[in-house]
């Protein structure tokens, strides 16, 4: 389709060339014909001029001869010319057109005045007597014009004959051109859709090129002319184009997949603050998807003013600079970013690389809170030891109805105070990886059964129904069976501990595809919702006064869940406020 274009446009151009130059041909052939016709009848006329003023002269040279009307009609019909004889004075006295009527004055003639002045005068002009174009040369007849004898002779001729070849010259020769150009015209069409054919199949294979479809691209055969020489190149082009767009598409595979499994996100940003390019692990970050995040400004996606800053200071300083935020986007995270320069401009583009320290801030906090917790928590049972040391050592150890209290007192905080030590050794271990394990096909309805004998006084004397709820057959868990008895154990005590009188503690096993749940379930106190994610942290307390009136020493749900973790299960918690509160462990079942 390219090349049919090309070809019409080709023909178009040539064609008016062609009848441009035809029209400057026509317009110099005629013009010259004509001049030459004209100088051809300027010599004839000039030639019966003569003829005729030898004549005159022959007489005398005087114009009233009563044969010169009729010699002048007979030389104008042989001639077919008309010839006009005029008197010195400028009247006519024979024609042979009109004859010798009165035709008026003909002195002031144009060629009649050049005669006057020159001897021989000519002019082409309209003839008002014969109402046509005329061409006219007029002679003196005597070599002065001063006689009264003297006159002139003049021919004249009708410029329709000229007119008329010059018209049948221009017809032909146009009749020609068409022709010319018509023939030329089809034998050009030929010859370029023959020369441009190749044409169509360059714009085949550079749209297929364009396209990125290297394999269905048209063959382009060498013709050894100048086609063939732009095919040779048109291939290597190619070749060199599929070699550099395969590696330009390994190198951004390689860039993608680096990108992709950095852990760091990266974001590159423009000099004007849009952003080019970020990984996954950056759109993760920030909880923002690719496609609205790069080709937008990063200032008025994100709004993070720490990081603005620290991007226009390392453009400003150009150098890299630190910043640390926090997220707009829930889960809200603590990113650390490194911001530094891409390229020396005047104002140049920068790369940010973040780094989530969410965990890390949220470990230093736990940390922190876990040293406040401990020196609280150690601090109060050793507290309440001195108390009653004190008071035992300034004389109550001599009053008979006290010393045995504070004894006891002080017993009661020591075994609280070993407790919470051997609670704390326990999960250190747990969490460490030191504490070894004896893991066998465990019955945990042999775990439950045990546990709810051991727990029933203890609910009895709360004033409590201690349930037990076992399926069948019983299931076996994969586990330390030393380790179970330790959670099972620590979410019975908390459900006693916090359900109150007229209660119901309940210990069920069941089985949910490849697991066993151990749940234990109470009617107690029940935990509020922004509570249930801080429940298995060391030393928090729903209820902290009554714990500690309690003996608990905040580290049992604690224990639950690194144990539980230890095996590959996992524990979870549904409660209500008022209500009670449900546990669920969940351990890897022994495939039979």
């Amino acid at each position: 389709m390219g090349s049919s274009r090309t070809l019409h446009r080709l023909l178009l151009g040539y064609l008016i060339l062609h009848l441009i130059a035809a029209g400057i041909f026509v317009l110099v052939l005629t013009g010259t014909l004509r001049n030459q016709m004209v100088r051809d009848a300027r010599a004839k006329m000039d030639a019966l001029a003569s003829l005729l003023v030898e004549h005159v002269q022959g007489l005398d040279g005087k114009l009233n001869s009563p044969s010169l009307p009729v010699y002048v009609e007979e030389i104008g019909r042989k001639t077919e010319m008309r010839f006009t004889l005029i008197t010195s004075a400028g009247d006519v006295v024979a024609d042979s057109t009109t004859g010798t009527r009165d035709i008026g004055p003909h002195g002031n003639r144009e060629e009649v005045l050049i005669a006057k002045r020159e001897g021989v005068g000519f002019s082409q002009r309209h003839s008002d007597t014969l109402d046509q174009q005329m061409m006219y040369l007029a002679k003196r007849i005597s070599e002065s014009d001063e006689s009264d004898e003297g006159g002139y002779v003049r021919v004249a001729v009708p410029m329709g004959s000229i007119s008329e070849a010059v018209s049948s010259v221009q017809r032909y020769v146009w009749a020609f051109a068409v022709g010319l150009g018509a023939l030329t015209a089809v034998l050009m069409a030929f010859l370029s859709a023959n020369f441009l054919k190749p044409l169509s199949t360059f714009s085949e294979a550079a749209r297929k090129i364009g396209e990125g479809d290297y394999e269905s691209v048209p063959a382009i055969h060498s013709r050894g002319d100048e086609w063939g020489k732009l095919g040779d190149a048109f291939r290597q082009m190619q070749s060199e184009l599929r070699i550099r767009e395969n590696r330009l598409e390994e190198n951004s595979q390689r860039l993608e997949a680096v990108l992709s499994s950095m852990i760091e996100g990266v974001l590159a940003v423009k000099p004007n603050g849009e952003v080019m390019l970020a990984n996954g692990a950056a759109c993760r970050m920030l909880s923002f998807h690719r496609q609205k995040l790069v080709g937008r400004k990063l200032a008025e996606v994100l709004r993070i003013p720490e990081l603005v800053q620290a991007i226009e200071v390392s453009q400003k300083q150009r150098t890299f600079s630190k910043t640390e935020f926090k997220t707009n986007a829930p889960p809200i995270r603590t990113l650390k970013a490194r911001v530094s320069m891409l390229a020396d401009e005047d104002k140049p583009g920068v790369a940010v690389v973040l780094h989530d320290v969410s965990e890390l801030r949220q470990l230093e906090t736990m940390r922190q809170d876990f040293v406040a917790n401990v020196s609280h928590e150690l601090k109060t049972p050793l507290a309440s030891i001195k108390a009653y040391a004190e008071t035992l050592r300034l004389g109550a150890i001599h009053d008979d109805e006290k010393n045995m209290q504070f004894l006891e007192q002080i017993e009661f905080q020591a075994d609280t105070l070993n407790q919470q030590i051997q609670d704390l050794l326990q999960l250190a271990r747990v969490e460490s990886g030191e504490k070894t394990f004896s893991v066998s096909d465990v019955d945990v309805n042999m775990v439950c059964e045990s546990l709810h004998r051991q727990f029933l006084d203890s609910a009895a004397g709360r004033q409590l129904e201690l349930h037990l709820q076992l399926t069948q057959p019983s299931p076996l868990a994969r586990c330390d069976v030393n380790a179970i008895e330790t959670v099972v154990k620590n979410l019975v005590v908390n459900a006693i501990h916090y359900t109150p009188e007229g209660g119901r503690v309940s210990i069920s096993t069941s089985v949910e595809g490849d697991w066993v749940v151990i749940s234990v379930i109470d009617t107690g106190i029940g935990i509020a919702p922004d509570q249930q994610a801080r429940v298995f942290e060391r030393f928090y307390r729903v209820d902290k006064a009554r714990s500690r009136d309690m003996g608990g020493t905040g580290l049992g749900l604690a224990i639950v869940k690194h144990l539980t973790q230890a095996f590959g299960g996992t524990v979870t918690l549904e409660s209500q406020l008022g209500k009670g509160t449900q546990f669920y462990v969940r351990l890897p079942k022994v495939k039979s």
